[in-house]
């Protein structure tokens, strides 16, 4: 499989190829008319230079989305993380109410048929605005 920037050169040699007068000769003499290829390939290329900058525009958007869900959940996780840690140590660490709590951080993780992982909340069903 060629890559984004290989496939483009290929179209545009072959465009290129089709545009020399030596070419274009060779090509007629064998009944090749090379101007409605030229056409539509030049068309296409054009829709790639159009499509790309806005492909590339989401990309980055996504980029940016994924490290700022990843801040928030870090985030979100330490604040709860401190909760237990200081509802726990209200309750008197090593009692049962206070292992209860702690039990919250490690459920997540070791869960197995006889202890079910949390539940995920469902997902959002807006959409996100852009900047």
């Amino acid at each position: 499989m060629h890559t984004f920037t290989e496939k483009i050169g290929i179209v545009t040699q072959t465009v290129s190829y089709m545009q020399d007068p030596d070419n274009q000769k060779a090509l007629t003499a064998k009944n090749f008319d090379v101007a409605p290829h030229i056409a539509r390939l030049t068309a296409e290329l054009g829709s790639v230079n159009t499509i790309s900058p806005v492909q590339k525009k989401a990309e980055l958007a996504h980029i940016q989305a994924t490290s700022d869900l990843q801040n928030a959940s870090y985030t979100a996780y330490n604040d709860a993380s401190g909760v237990i840690d200081a509802m726990a140590g209200l309750l008197g660490k090593g009692t049962p109410a206070a292992k209860k709590l702690q039990n919250i951080r490690s459920k997540v993780r070791n869960h197995s048929s006889s202890n079910p992982p949390t539940p995920t909340p469902p997902a959002l069903t807006t959409t996100a605005t852009t900047k």
